[in-house]
């Protein structure tokens, strides 16, 4: 039985088809490239175009000493998953000093993944995502939305 796996095993390695077998499993498979965009509110760009694999970070600074807020209030769930949500500290200002209102505050980073396509068949069309900053006792309703259409590659 061991002269039979010897004989085998020989055979295997100086077979024309070896080369070929070992070449296939050295190549890797052709993966899909992740994009990431990178998008800071006060771009003025608000039209995105998305695939699916893309990766969106929002970042959405505030200003120091108002009280205000970034919050994400329309999203398509069927398109895009939250992955995480972070606060970014202000920059370091001197030991001691207050923060001065209307100075660089803290800044709120939403990344998103694009889990599918924004195509149905051959139709694309666009979704939005939106952000609201609202302030201390102010209502969402009268704040203006921040809004970017994103739409398939």
């Amino acid at each position: 039985m061991k002269l039979l796996l010897a004989a085998l095993s020989v055979f295997a390695l100086t077979s024309p088809l070896f080369p070929a077998v070992a070449l296939q499993a050295s190549t890797p498979a052709k993966a899909t490239m992740t994009r990431t965009l990178d998008i800071t509110a006060n771009q003025t760009a608000s039209n995105l175009t998305v695939q699916a694999g893309d990766v969106l970070r929002f970042h959405l600074p505030t200003q120091a000493g108002t009280g205000y807020s970034w919050r994400a209030v329309e999203v398509e769930a069927q398109y895009l998953v939250l992955i995480d949500k972070t606060n970014t500290p202000p920059p370091v200002r001197p030991a001691g000093s207050p923060p001065p209102v209307g100075g660089a505050g803290p800044t709120v980073t939403y990344v998103y993944y694009v889990k599918k396509a924004l195509t149905q068949g051959t139709a694309r069309f666009a979704i939005p995502v939106s952000f609201i900053e609202t302030g201390p006792g102010q209502s969402p309703e009268t704040v203006p939305l921040l809004t970017y259409t994103l739409t398939s590659k």
